[in-house]
């Protein structure tokens, strides 16, 4: 299936292209995050910072373990697709994938976990077009 770039036209043949051919634009697609605990899902296309207030809209009960905000969900304009970094100061780590966040953002794959400590507030990653 194609795709055409919403910056300068350019009309690609392969899907599963992240950067246009003609003027460099890297799309990423929406990032969607689903809560194991109520199956909710959140969807954002542009950078957001994920913290308590948000997360008690669609995560469940362990939104209360969570800093505002708690971390930062990013384009990754170089390879396409999202990462995820830190906030400062947050009482509480955030893991991906049971491993403590670095303090450089960290690429946000498919199928990737995301949680406050090792087990509250589990948020699997998916993508939309």
């Amino acid at each position: 299936m194609a795709w055409k770039c919403p910056q300068c036209g350019f009309v690609h043949e392969d899907d599963a292209t992240l950067s246009c051919e003609a003027c460099g634009f890297t799309r990423a697609g929406k990032l969607v995050l689903v809560s194991e605990q109520t199956t909710q899902r959140l969807s954002v296309g542009v950078d957001t910072a994920i913290g308590k207030r948000l997360l008690e809209s669609f995560a469940g009960g362990d939104h209360v373990y969570a800093a505002d905000p708690q971390f930062l969900v990013a384009r990754d304009l170089v390879r396409g697709g999202w990462s995820i970094a830190p906030a400062p100061a947050t009482k509480n780590p955030t893991f991906l994938n049971g491993a403590p966040l670095g303090d450089a953002p960290a690429p946000l794959d498919k199928g990737a976990i995301i949680s406050i400590g090792p087990s509250r507030l589990r948020l699997r990653v998916e993508s939309e077009p």
